[in-house]
């Protein structure tokens, strides 16, 4: 009788096929890391990954980054199995894959502009710095936010799944750029990214009953907005420059 209250409490569990969604979200990822953009700065990492000319720095930033996309993608394998405990041990786990990522993001981001200025000017350059800015933002905010309603289930995930959006988006962006090219195949990326969080908000709506108006995607999706209106248009106004010339001269 206990086993069957188990298996019935395991099946009734939102969100139990979610591991797919992050798994799938990797693979997309690691394609767009993989071939070379042309007309970028955008090298294809696993492409050249045993390549000597690839920073150190680089190489520990893909390691946390695919560590932590792993360990999202167990995270919801272990609430279907049963093991709450060892989800919850490995999630202050993910604390630690996250100040790492910051503190990797860093010198990264210092190494891409570097590599930017051998190809394009440096107003161009300064103005591709916002969207790793802007990322490393919005991912530290949905992570902090993640862990705070770590005992409320939905808005746990909904952080969650933004978070895992964010840290993905320049890999979504690369894949992007090389299939479909231009910014038609950035827009395709926001798209998606934008497609994503409104199926999200409509599983939570009508089949866990969660409310819109007082749900966490709304203000979710207005934070994507108000980072992507900087990344395509804020990152080419003056003031941003001169705000990234100081972030320049602090990496």
């Amino acid at each position: 009788m206990g086993e069957l209250r188990r298996v019935a409490a395991q099946a009734g569990r939102p969100y139990r096929n979610v591991g797919f969604f992050f798994l799938a979200l990797l693979a997309l990822v690691v394609a767009g890391f993989t071939p070379p953009v042309p007309g970028t700065p955008f090298f294809g990492y696993f492409s050249r990954a045993g390549s000597m000319d690839v920073a150190v720095v680089v190489h520990l930033h893909v390691l946390v980054a695919l560590a932590w996309f792993v360990l999202l993608g167990v995270q919801p394998f272990l609430i279907r199995a049963g093991r709450v405990d060892l989800h919850r041990r490995l999630g202050w786990c993910s604390l630690f894959l996250i100040v790492l990522f910051a503190v990797t993001a860093v010198p990264v981001m210092k190494h891409a502009f570097e590599n930017g200025l051998t190809q394009m000017s440096r107003n161009a350059a300064l103005s591709m710095l916002a969207q790793p800015v802007n990322g490393l933002v919005l991912l530290l905010v949905f992570y902090a936010l993640a862990l705070w309603r770590r005992r409320h289930v939905h808005q746990h995930v909904a952080c969650v799944v933004a978070a895992a959006l964010v840290t993905a988006t320049p890999g979504l962006a690369r894949l992007g750029l090389y299939v479909v090219g231009g910014m038609q195949g950035i827009l395709l990326v926001i798209v998606f990214l934008y497609a994503t969080l409104i199926v999200f908000m409509l599983l939570a709506k009508f089949r866990y009953r969660q409310p819109v108006l007082k749900g966490p995607y709304l203000p979710i999706i207005g934070l994507f907005l108000l980072a992507h209106t900087m990344d395509i248009v804020g990152s080419q106004s003056a003031a941003w420059r001169a705000v990234a010339e100081g972030i320049v001269a602090m990496l």
